[in-house]
């Protein structure tokens, strides 16, 4: 099993790729209400994609001439990928934009919570493979125990190197106390 940190350190030390004009893109990072804490929305993507083949992301992708900002190419996305109803979540921000790996994208993660999110799972076979909810903390390199779930581990050696630093970033998110209670290390999410 490779190690989340050690997947990072080997992707970071390769040079990104740069083009002329990176295109705009957004992935969804959609929050959910879990019975063992804040769980996330994940797709696998298909082996046989141009395109990081086989790695776990999130849903996202390049920005469409219709869409008004990152939070509709985010859903829009989302719908097509894994079937949400962006009527079943609440968009809480974005996370600073990033440069993908390969330096083609410019990418916004839109953060977003549901305490049961509305999707129907893989839309297109082509693009997606499966779709996970796991518990971001097992998938975090920052608070990984070792006492993974086989699920959790394969998930971990599969993620993109943009996915794990999303996910590191939004795990030191929740671990950041409130001003309303310093001592409060999980933050309750907005109630629908």
């Amino acid at each position: 099993m490779r190690s989340l940190s050690g997947a990072l350190d080997r992707v970071r030390s390769q040079p990104a790729i740069q083009s002329a004009t990176p295109r705009e893109a957004a992935v969804l990072v959609l929050l959910i209400d879990g019975p063992d804490g804040v769980q996330v929305l994940l797709t696998e993507r298909a082996s046989d994609l141009r395109s990081y083949p086989g790695q776990v992301t999130f849903p996202g992708g390049k920005k469409d001439p219709t869409d008004a900002d990152p939070t509709a190419t985010a859903l829009r996305e989302a719908r097509e990928e894994v079937g949400l109803d962006p009527a079943s979540v609440h968009i809480l921000g974005s996370l600073p934009t990033t440069v993908d790996p390969k330096g083609k994208s410019t990418v916004t993660p839109v953060l977003a919570w549901s305490a049961c999110p509305d999707f129907t799972g893989s839309v297109s076979s082509a693009e997606v493979a499966k779709v996970h909810q796991v518990a971001i903390r097992d998938l975090s390199a920052a608070h990984g125990t070792g006492k993974w779930s086989e699920e959790s581990a394969a998930l971990a050696s599969q993620l993109g190197t943009m996915t794990a630093e999303i996910i590191n970033a939004v795990v030191a998110l929740l671990d950041t106390p409130t001003a309303k209670d310093p001592n409060h290390i999980h933050p309750d999410p907005p109630r629908e």
